[in-house]
């Protein structure tokens, strides 16, 4: 079953879709909260998500997708997306997955940029989280520079626009309107400085580790924080940055198989 419903604060409503069976033997005592990346990374990869959050589901454990605020089908809009509302987006879907899936623990999945404010509201909480990584962007400064690259080379290298020139608005980027103050937020973020709870735990999902993510697991575990890698099928990774591919979506069949089976126990991280 998915039941699509909306959520939240009176006056920043979030739209959000729990895939859970109401047959599950045994109950599942977590949920799972799914955190979709920024900008088009993450109507990229709707389809992906959906269908992890399907399969998650279709096994007995709770699962739910949530669109941010000034995002997708929530309310706001797009240039209202900030840093401090993806925080609170984060804790009241938290709550609400629990709630909905009739649970008292949540584990938390995000992907490419969503591990940001991910990690960063996370930061904030005392007792040990549970964190699943998938392909993470972890230097926020890098991944402001890499949507500035993206955005040049649709408007000025993609050809896209045939025979004219053509300049962006004020504050567009890659098609979104998007504030300064979420950019100079994101890009003040290292992930390997936010520290989590004492005892939490960390899986990346990862094509292939480099000194990023290395830098991250060797921070993360100084602070007591177990980590773990798993390297998925280099063959189907995605070309999130190739300006042909841009705007289409990504589904690395396998990945999310990969994932599934591992976060229903069926597999061994």
């Amino acid at each position: 079953m998915s039941a699509p419903f909306f959520f939240g604060a009176p006056g920043r409503s979030l739209f959000g879709l729990l895939h859970a069976r109401d047959d599950a033997e045994p109950a599942s005592k977590h949920a799972l909260l799914l955190c979709a990346p920024l900008l088009q990374d993450g109507i990229r990869s709707h389809r992906a998500l959906w269908s992890l959050a399907q399969t998650v589901g279709q096994y007995g454990i709770p699962a739910l997708t949530f669109d941010w605020y000034g995002t997708g089908d929530s309310a706001g809009q797009d240039a209202e997306l900030s840093l401090s509302g993806m925080l609170d987006d984060l804790d009241r879907a938290s709550v609400e997955a629990m709630r909905r899936g009739e649970v008292s623990q949540v584990q938390f999945l995000a992907l490419r940029s969503a591990a940001l404010p991910l990690l960063a509201a996370l930061e904030r909480r005392v007792d040990p989280v549970d964190v699943v990584l998938w392909d993470p962007q972890l230097d926020g400064d890098r991944l402001v520079a890499s949507w500035r690259e993206q955005h040049r080379q649709q408007v000025h290298e993609s050809g896209r626009y045939v025979g004219v020139v053509h300049e962006s608005d004020g504050g567009e980027l890659l098609g979104f309107g998007v504030s300064d103050a979420l950019l100079d937020a994101l890009a003040a973020l290292d992930a390997a400085q936010l520290r989590l709870p004492h005892g939490s735990r960390v899986r990346m999902a990862v094509w292939e580790m480099d000194e990023e993510l290395d830098r991250f697991a060797r921070e993360q575990r100084a602070g007591g924080v177990a980590v773990e890698a798993v390297l998925l099928d280099e063959g189907e990774r995605p070309e999130w940055s190739v300006p042909s591919r841009f705007g289409g979506q990504v589904f690395p069949r396998r990945a999310v198989a990969q994932l599934a089976q591992r976060m229903t126990g069926q597999v061994p991280w």
